[in-house]
């Protein structure tokens, strides 16, 4: 028995020896089973031969090990190693386990970045503009560009954007628009400037339900100028900061670099990179960013080399993994320039109403025609100069690639998701008794009443709701009404959850107001009097002598510190009740309860209510929308001559609202009934480019700043499109602006003169 447990001994021996390398995977895995059937349990004097034998396997084992199949292989040694009577022989066999380890696949750690990806996506807006600046009362033509963050390819995973414009002086939000995607996953949509607004610095931010599970500062932000107010304000300061609640930067803030061994340079169209670092770490080089994604062997002082040219273009981050632990050793980011589209623009400049025609042309640097949907904006270049202080498309996404923290990707640590991707508009709430007692079963219908739409849900056990797959425009109305299995409503109360926005700061940046040409304001002042869509004229303001009295809706005719009427457009112009609060100086948010409270900017202190002359709350203020209010008054806080009047409020201010006729809100109403007009998306508009077929029935002069704009151009296949529009009365030059992504992920920007 000795005898032949011998040969076998020195076969296996001789036969790894003389092997220079076990090719496959299977043939170690087979080689050892064999070791563990034959030779496991016999006397103690097999421990050394086992011992021997799956040493020199692991010493002549030259491929690659994903981390499962060492892990098998572990496993396997691991139950030879207990069977075995010597500790130094079990030692042997530990050792042997480190050296498999040594040659297990990089594929690890591309597998988890791809993992991480899989499971976090992130996603980039940004947001073209037809221009730079506006007066009051223009019209904001505007596409978001929504990007995965990794490839910078077209997505529309999320059907909705939202759309704010921040006053940067006030620090409030003005507007708010929901941006619906259409069938060919394009978000375009317009923001109409309300007449009162203030000359100044805007911000312009966007952002989509996804991405509210990340810090704010990644959300987009654009600055908007306002030019001839008849309140100038100054633009911008000169600090550069930036905050959101969580006094996060809105803007990246320089930092200083910490010293690194890790070399990272760009030379003659190679990446060299270098870690100088005695170290005896197994390490992988691991680049990624922008869509790129390569992780290979190095070691630690020889300088590794990459083709530039093979490396897609924009922020790259180079780091050294210990790819046996995991550890980032060291990690250095940089950004790879690639070569620019190839984009012309064919045509000639005509004047005085004269048809044009536009010929565009999209290429890639090696002359490949680029398919996608593309973002035009044609404006009178002698009053419209391009924006030199705002991010084009192509460095705005070149300075991002996600964010993404590689010791979190390679630790397979997942941020907590608390929203997910929006594809739909949804309602929610609870029944419950009013007397703190539970409904059973209970059901909910809903009624849509401009369609006839009425529908029953049965909530089985649970007194929660969630409506989802609605998809409804701005001002649509919803009746809800919840009650008990039998239909009766007795002793019924529905409450509706009310949608939730992230609070958001203006950007407080230089503004480029000073480069906004004399001519622009008197040209853009015009078109806004004759309707910048084409579908309204306004004639011109008669100027009285005598000032309109407006009659105060307070007690006591007290004039208040800011005020909307009927005839002000912000009444019809502002989406939700809580624009209209904003734009007052007051903000709706949540107290310890959940309850929504209506506050002060100043003081943080609820101002009493009246609506229709009667005192109310929070509650019925937050049911009405701007559209049917009258008149909206706000009287400071601080004005003591509040206690002149019995209001008891000289640290707490008063709003008084007056509804029009027929919508007034009355405090008894049916606790198990809800009328809900939440915001929903607002429908895109078709730009207006008038045509002169015949220049003799023209009735307006035609000053436009902005002669076209089209939001989806597509190229198609050859990369080629066509644009047609007149010339304006006074339009000589044209600038035009190209923006947009490819279907392949190419991020194109271009400024064209045309004259």
């Amino acid at each position: 028995m000795r005898r032949l447990l011998f040969i076998i001994v020195v076969t296996l021996v001789v036969a790894c020896a003389s092997a220079q390398t076990i090719e496959t995977y299977g043939d170690l895995r087979a080689k050892l089973l064999h070791v563990k059937e034959r030779l496991t349990g016999q006397q103690t004097a097999n421990d050394q031969a086992i011992a021997v034998i799956t040493r020199q396997m692991a010493l002549n084992f030259q491929g690659r090990l994903s981390h499962q199949q060492f892990q098998e292989l572990a496993d396997t040694i691991g139950v030879m190693s207990l069977q075995l009577n010597d500790a130094r022989w079990r030692t042997v066999l530990d050792s042997s386990i480190g050296l498999l380890r040594q040659r297990t696949d990089t594929l690890d750690i591309q597998q988890r970045i791809i993992d991480y990806y899989r499971h976090v996506p992130q996603e980039h807006i940004y947001i073209h503009t037809d221009r730079p600046y506006y007066v009051p009362g223009d019209t904001v033509w505007m596409r978001a560009h929504l990007v995965d963050a990794v490839t910078h390819t077209p997505i529309s995973r999320s059907k909705y954007i939202y759309v704010e414009l921040l006053d940067n002086a006030a620090d409030t939000l003005c507007q708010r628009i929901i941006a619906h995607c259409d069938s060919d996953g394009v978000f375009a949509n317009q923001l109409i400037l309300p007449r009162h607004l203030p000359a100044g610095a805007y911000t312009l931010a966007a952002y989509t339900q996804w991405m509210r599970n990340f810090p704010a500062m990644r959300f987009f932000y654009k600055q908007l100028v306002v030019v001839g107010g008849q309140q100038p304000r100054t633009v911008g300061s000169s600090d550069g900061k930036a905050r959101t609640d969580s006094q996060e930067y809105l803007t990246t803030t320089p930092t200083a670099t910490p010293a690194t061994p890790l070399q990272v340079v760009q030379r003659k169209g190679q990446l060299l990179v270098r870690l100088d670092d005695a170290t005896n770490e197994p390490l992988s080089c691991v680049i990624y960013g922008s869509g790129n994604l390569l992780v290979t062997d190095y070691t630690a002082g020889k300088v590794l080399r990459v083709d530039s040219q093979s490396l897609r273009p924009g922020n790259l981050s180079v780091a050294m993994v210990n790819r046996q632990t995991g550890d980032v050793v060291a990690e250095r980011q940089t950004i790879i320039e690639g070569k620019q589209p190839q984009v012309t623009v064919h045509g000639e400049a005509h004047s005085q109403n004269e048809p044009m025609t536009l010929q565009i042309t999209i290429n890639d640097a090696d002359g490949t025609p680029i398919d996608g949907n593309f973002s035009v904006s044609v404006t009178d270049y002698d009053v419209v100069k391009p924006d030199t202080l705002q991010p084009s498309i192509t460095a705005y996404l070149k300075e991002r690639h996600g964010d993404y923290p590689l010791s979190d990707m390679l630790a397979s640590h997942y941020p907590a998701i608390d929203y997910g991707f929006q594809t739909s508009q949804t309602l929610s709430g609870s029944i419950r008794g009013t007397i703190f007692k539970r409904v059973k079963h209970p059901k909910l219908m809903l009624v849509r009443p401009d369609t006839g739409l009425r529908t029953t849900f049965e909530l089985c056990d649970s007194s929660r709701f969630t409506i989802n797959g609605l998809d409804f425009p701005d001002g649509t109305t919803y009746i809800l009404e919840g009650m008990r299995p039998t239909g009766s409503t007795h002793l019924v109360q529905l409450d509706i959850d009310e949608p939730s926005y992230p609070r958001l700061h203006a950007q407080t940046t230089v503004g480029n107001a000073h480069l906004v040409p004399a001519a622009f304001v008197r040209q853009a002042v015009e078109q806004v009097m004759y309707g910048s869509t084409g579908s309204t004229i306004e004639l011109p303001e008669v100027v009285k002598e005598k000032k309109r009295q407006r009659k105060s809706q307070g007690r006591g005719q007290l004039e208040p510190f800011r005020a909307y009427y009927d005839d002000m457009p912000i009444l019809n112009n502002a989406a939700t009740i809580e624009t209209l609060l904003s734009s007052l100086g007051l903000k709706v948010g949540k107290d310890d309860d959940g309850n929504s409270v209506v506050s002060s900017h100043a003081n943080r202190q609820q101002p009493l209510m009246y609506i229709d002359d009667s005192e109310s709350n929070t509650e019925e203020l937050l049911m009405l929308t701007p559209a049917n209010i009258q008149a909206i008054e706000y009287y400071k806080p601080t004005d003591p001559r509040l206690l002149v009047y019995r209001w008891d409020a000289p640290t707490r201010g008063v709003l008084v609202v007056k509804c029009k006729p027929g919508y007034h809100t009355s405090s008894n109403r049916q606790l198990s009934m809800v009328t809900v007009c939440q915001q929903g998306y607002q429908p895109s508009l078709d730009f207006y480019s008038p045509q002169y077929s015949d220049l003799s029935v023209k009735i307006r002069p035609d000053r436009r700043t902005t002669l076209y704009w089209n939001p989806k151009v597509k190229t198609g296949g050859a990369g080629r499109a066509v644009i047609r529009f007149c010339a304006s009365d006074v339009s000589k030059r044209y600038l035009v602006t190209i923006e947009g992504v490819g279907s392949d992920g190419t991020v194109v920007h271009h400024h064209q003169v045309v004259e």
